[in-house]
């Protein structure tokens, strides 16, 4: 007898792994109310669906168990039955909920589906609840078992089915937010290279226009007219000081570097630069300029009120080897932090970190606001 409660309670074993598998890496997380409920009755579903087929299946053995009506308890057989089917759902769904929907969950552009997405589980939860008989006759009465047990395997395969069509459409959705990623980085650099030609012609013009110059500073110097020399050349200093600002070698960073300085420049803010990085970088140059981009914004607007010598923010980055990147952000923050809420953009940063088995490191020292990021890219190579 102890062996039987054993046995029906060990279904919790399975039902908890279902549970976690999907939020294994974000346990200390603060999840949505939809993800939570998705995962917690997918769970349950899942160690429903093996009750009822172990049931079904096993019908005979309950016919004589007086233990059912009295206790719900489940004969030694049927109960090891139902392990064995949780263990196979298990193997079948593993993919799923240990690589795609922990990769859909770090998708926040698609928070607000899991709120109705939870409702499946909790609808088949319910009815396999209402469709299990409260007597084991009814299940072998005609064609009632085969008919129960196709209906409960055609349910579980359209489940299957319904989440590889969601997990597809998901991986749509992230390819189209990649390439708006990509088209942006293509326009701000678009945008940087016309500055550079601009920046071309106007030097070639200012080489082209020397040699009058020469002719005119020598005129006037001949002629002792000091006073109309001096206005020449403070005009001719003037003309000439526009200077085209490199920011490193590589030509996607440049660009967003560009585009944040011009942006901080009509704000008051002062962006200083330290960018030490090659042409090539180890990583998707657009997954790096989105997250020095996020990062940017959040630091911009964290000293857009502050006073107009606080408004600056200070950007490192480096290569620390062939395949490790560092970034680091700083700004000038007063004020206490008493815990960082990760918004769409920090999220998305966070996700870039994880994805490339990096560290992240987040601090508030002497009223600095820190942001310390180091990624492993062959980790994701690899």
């Amino acid at each position: 007898m102890l062996l039987r409660y054993v046995i029906k309670f060990a279904i919790v074993i399975p039902a908890v792994i279902f549970a976690l598998m999907p939020v294994r890496e974000n346990l200390r997380a603060n999840l949505s109310l939809g993800k939570e409920l998705f995962c917690i009755f997918n769970a349950i579903m899942l160690c429903a669906f093996s009750n009822f087929l172990a049931i079904f299946s096993t019908a005979e053995l309950e016919l004589d168990n007086n233990f059912w009506y009295e206790k719900n308890l489940l004969t030694l057989e049927s109960g090891i039955v139902r392990l064995i089917i949780a263990l196979v759902l298990g193997i079948i769904f593993f993919r799923t909920l240990h690589d795609k929907i922990p990769m859909l969950m770090r998708q926040k552009h698609i928070d607000k589906i899991w709120n109705f997405l939870c409702v499946i589980p909790m609808f088949m939860t319910f009815f396999i609840w209402w469709a299990t008989p409260l007597h084991p006759k009814v299940m072998l009465t005609g064609r009632v078992r085969p008919i129960a047990l196709c209906v409960a395997c055609v349910f579980l395969a359209m489940i299957f089915i319904l989440y590889q069509v969601f997990w597809w459409t998901a991986e749509k959705l992230i390819d189209a937010a990649n390439l708006q990623q990509e088209n942006t980085l293509l326009s701000i650099e678009g945008k940087r290279y016309r500055e550079l030609r601009k920046y071309m012609d106007e030097t070639r013009a200012l080489r082209h226009d020397f040699r009058q110059h020469i002719r005119v500073i020598t005129q006037l110097s001949s002629s002792g007219n000091f006073n109309e020399l001096r206005k020449y050349l403070q005009q001719f200093s003037e003309s000439s000081e526009k200077n085209y600002a490199g920011y490193c070698e590589n030509i996607s960073v440049d660009a967003i570097a560009a585009y944040y300085a011009s942006f901080a420049e009509k704000h008051g803010t002062k962006i200083i630069w330290q960018l030490n990085l090659p042409g090539e970088l180890p990583l998707r140059e657009s997954e790096y300029c989105a997250m020095l981009g996020n990062l940017l914004e959040n630091a911009l607007r964290a000293v857009k009120n502050l006073p107009e010598h606080d408004r600056h923010v200070k950007v490192i980055s480096s290569l620390l080897s062939e395949y490790i990147i560092g970034l680091s952000i700083d700004n000038v923050f007063y004020g206490e932090i008493e815990s960082v809420k990760p918004g769409i953009g920090l999220t998305s940063v966070m996700n870039t970190v994880k994805r490339f088995d990096g560290s992240m490191s987040i601090k508030c020292e002497n009223n600095i606001f820190s942001v310390d990021i180091i990624l492993h890219c062959n980790a994701q190579i690899a």
